[in-house]
């Protein structure tokens, strides 16, 4: 799948507006203000938050294991950016689960805006 119809569909099934979605993400590329990754059916979208810092916003169309692979593809790409942190809003508690058991170190986050964070 192109990292389009993934975001879409994933939107489409959390009930949100999927052109709404693809057109700030599309904007914020563009404006050099976030990053696209993919790994088989996940796209990760790394949107910059500023102080060397990114939010993460996970689309999947994967299964679980698929999902955990793509994790871990992401996790070593981010490793060899120049980045200090990365934060979300995981409104699944299975995303932190899987982000742990991956081997990133989730904590509680240090920014009101997000649930989680972790040292890059």
């Amino acid at each position: 799948m192109k990292a389009s119809e993934i975001i879409a569909a994933d939107a489409e099934q959390r009930g949100l507006a999927p052109n709404a979605i693809l057109s700030v993400i599309y904007k914020m590329v563009q404006e050099k203000n976030g990053k696209l990754m993919q790994s088989g059916n996940s796209v990760l979208f790394l949107e910059d938050i500023g102080d060397k810092n990114v939010a993460l916003h996970l689309f999947t169309e994967d299964k679980p294991l698929a999902l955990a692979k793509a994790v871990v593809v992401f996790m070593q790409q981010i490793r060899d950016m120049d980045l200090d942190a990365v934060y979300g809003n995981a409104d699944n508690q299975q995303i932190i689960q899987l982000l742990t058991s991956v081997g990133v170190p989730v904590q509680q986050s240090d920014k009101p805006e997000y649930n989680w964070m972790a040292m890059v």
